[in-house]
Formats: C-alpha cells, structure tokens, sequence
C-alpha cells in the first residue's frame, strides 16, 4: 500500500500526469479515453489502473474510469512542476519553439530531482505559468491562490502574469516579435484613456487599451490595482508619463509614435494592416518628400512610404515624460 512513497516508475508518472490532464475534461477518466490518449492497448491501461488503485494513487471503478486520489494528485502535480519548469527554460533561455520544448520536456520531467527542480525554479525567477500561458504547480499541497484581471484593469505599478488572451493574428504576430508571450510578467509603466505603456522582461512596449481589455492576467502577491494607491518613490515617476495622440501626418522627421488605430475600411486599410500597421507597433517618421508626400517610415525592421492621406488614417500615440 505505500509503495508509491518510493521513486515512482516513468511508466506510472505517465499515467498520473494524463490522467490530471485529462480530469480537467472529464471526471472519472474513462479508460477507452485514457487508452486512446496514451496509444496503449486498452487490456494494458485496464492492468495499469488496477495497479495504481492497490497504490492507492487513483480510484478504478469498472465501467466508469479512473481518478486521482489526494496522493495520486500530488505526484501527478509534482511531475508537471517539473514538465512546466523545464518548458519554461528551453523556451526562453535556448529559444526552442513550444512544440518541442513539450516533447523535450516530457523525456527531462522523469529524469528530473527535486533539488534539480528546485533549483531550475529559482534561476528562472520562480515563474507561475508556462510560455503557454499554463499553471505551473506547487508540488507540495499549498496550491496558488490566483485572481485574474484584465490586463487594462492595472494600475500603473501593478504587476501580474500573462496567461490567457482573446487575440487577432495580427496583433498575436506583432506580440511574438517583442517576445511578449503567455507566462511573462508584465508591469504597468504607464497608461491613459487610450493607451498603456507595459515592461515585459527589460522591453517597454506600448499597446492601445483596447488591446489589453483582451489580455487576462493573474494577480501577483505585490500587485496594485487600478483603485489601489501606491505611493512608494520608486513608483512616481512611472505615474509622470504623458501621452499625446495624433495622426502618423502630423509627427515630424525623427520623431517615434505607437499606432493605436488604422481608420478607414476596405481594401486600403487592409493593406496597411497588411503592411504591419497594426496597434502596438512602432513607427518613426525618416524623411518627408519636399511638397510632404510621401511620408517615408521606418516599421518593424524596414522602411515603408505611405501617402499624406493614408497616413492621415493612422492614429499613433506618443509618450514622454511631463515637466
């Protein structure tokens, strides 16, 4: 009965974590289900399921499925800390895509101690969740007490972790090239009516609130809200930040805006967006044609002309520190 208090086989782990991930679907786990989630015959998950029950690491009822007990949990837990923690470093410390950062993953998370755990947990910062924007667990019982916001309901100062988002694929595309992805901690530098100027790792990114109305993030233990006062000095200045609309037309030769909105419709809005033109991104102003068209821009890497009256159509906001 207390043999799972010993080093438990990979086999066994296996069967643990697909069963946790399963129950998030359906509870008991129905063994054809199980079977057909681990490619495995279903007389060898029937004999499996059985076994775990004599361990006391699930409970099998015949003809309905399996779940987890307190301990079969538990273990279950431990191993996704691990599978999670190892997700998070091979994406963002080796740039591996996340596909294969999981399969990588799920061959690491058996070979993987506690001490080892512990320690990858404490060099990348004690992340929450995963590039995926997925739990990372506790592993030891206490669990994490998350509250979920709107990343537009931050105040400045606040800090929270992205994990979910109603997206469009431009704006998706846009986020992935400032390496601004589910699982990073996020921190309001500043914001107005219109527009919140967000830290994510060293990068300051603007993004229109729009946008952050479609990001969910999860309350960090030091987090302020929007109707919460912080008045510590090191976060004042963040509070000075000012920010001016205007259209694209109107900034001048070397001067930098964050495009909040394309007006207009149809084909030719179309094409900006296509362009790159999207909220969020960065455009400069390079040169102005001597009669002032075209607008010559530098966007995303390379340098883009657009007509008076197109630019005319592209709401960007600027940021700078008040006097």
């Amino acid at each position: 009965m207390n043999s799972h208090k010993s080093a438990l086989s990979s086999s066994i782990q296996m069967y643990l974590v697909k069963i946790k991930r399963l129950d998030n679907e359906i509870n008991p786990v129905p063994l054809s289900l199980l079977a057909e989630s681990l490619k495995i015959s279903p007389v060898s998950v029937n004999e499996m399921c059985r076994k775990l029950d004599e361990m006391e690491l699930i409970r099998y009822q015949p003809y309905k499925g399996a779940s987890l007990t307190d301990e079969g949990n538990l273990q279950a837990e431990k191993i996704l800390r691990r599978h999670r923690l190892w997700e998070v470093f091979l994406v963002e410390k080796l740039h591996f895509n996340y596909p294969t950062a999981h399969q990588m993953a799920d061959d690491l998370e058996h070979a993987t101690s506690k001490e080892l755990a512990d320690q990858l947990d404490e060099y990348l910062g004690r992340p929450k969740f995963n590039t995926e924007g997925k739990e990372i667990p506790t592993g030891d019982r206490t669990g994490r007490n998350i509250k979920s916001t709107k990343l537009s309901d931050l105040g400045v100062g606040s800090e929270g972790y992205y994990f979910s988002d109603e997206l469009d694929e431009n704006v998706a595309e846009f986020f992935s090239s400032v390496n601004l992805r589910k699982g990073k901690q996020l921190k309001v530098l500043g914001k107005t009516s219109s527009q919140m100027i967000i830290l994510s790792g060293v990068e300051s990114i603007h993004i229109s609130r729009e946008i952050a109305e479609k990001i969910t993030v999860a309350e960090s233990k030091t987090n302020a809200f929007i109707n919460s006062k912080d008045t510590t000095n090191k976060e004042r200045p963040m509070q000075e930040k000012t920010i001016e609309t205007k259209t694209l037309k109107d900034l001048k030769i070397g001067q930098t805006g964050v495009v909040v909105r394309v007006k207009g419709k149809g084909s030719i809005k179309q094409r900006m967006m296509d362009m790159g033109l999207v909220s969020g991104s960065e455009v400069k102003v390079i040169r102005v044609a001597p009669l002032g068209d075209p607008i010559e821009i530098s966007l995303k890497g390379y340098n883009l002309s657009l007509r008076k009256s197109e630019a005319q159509d592209v709401m960007v906001e600027i940021s700078g520190e008040s006097e």
